[in-house]
């Protein structure tokens, strides 16, 4: 009986390995898995592409998630504000603050209703679009922005305006070299910086 059970089980066994039908729709199923997931992976592969980072670069809109106009506590909530202080000696109503990581020598002015006006400019990492950054020669920067800037002040610093109305202050230094680009209402900054106000 055991001889029987055994010889059952192995024409089993030789009968499901014979036949040419049955194998070939098992080896198309499977090789039709891969192309499924192959075609699944690129576009898995495509789907991080949708998250480009903002540029990292200066407009006369500001920088990154700092533009002109925006609000104090959305900014805040958001956790992209660092060093937040109020009351300080020049500007005393209005709140400082610097922007987080890439943008941590951003330096940001608010009004005491809590709007943006004012970005500064302070790393040597932060270009402009058009390619102007703190180290270059007012020449330099000049022959970047042709007609669109005007030098203040004897060329202690340059404004370009935009035709939006804001613009960039690219504040001089005694050799002619930017240490500074400041965004915001191009009229404001240039009667603020010929007024010497402080910007407040």
């Amino acid at each position: 009986m055991l001889r029987r059970a055994c010889l059952a089980l192995l024409a089993v066994t030789v009968l499901a390995g014979c036949g040419d039908d049955e194998p070939t729709p098992a080896t198309s199923v499977p090789s039709a898995q891969p192309s499924v997931s192959a075609e699944a992976s690129p576009s898995a592969g495509v789907s991080p592409t949708p998250s480009p980072s903002p540029a990292i670069n200066f407009t006369v809109d500001g920088a990154g998630p700092y533009t002109i106009g925006a609000n104090l506590e959305a900014l805040k909530s958001g956790g992209v504000l660092d060093k937040i202080a109020t009351g300080a000696e020049t500007c005393p109503a209005n709140t400082t603050a610097t922007g987080t990581d890439v943008w941590k020598d951003i330096q940001l002015q608010f009004r005491p209703d809590g709007v943006l006006y004012l970005v500064v400019n302070r790393s040597k990492t932060i270009p402009t679009p058009s390619g102007a950054r703190l180290g270059m020669t007012l020449a330099a920067v000049s022959s970047i922005y042709g007609s669109l800037g005007k030098e203040l002040n004897g060329g202690a610093a340059y404004l370009v305006t935009t035709t939006s109305g804001r613009g960039i202050l690219f504040d001089l230094d005694q050799n002619k070299k930017v240490f500074a680009m400041i965004a915001g209402d191009a009229a404001y900054l240039k009667s603020s910086y010929e007024g010497g106000t402080d910007f407040c």
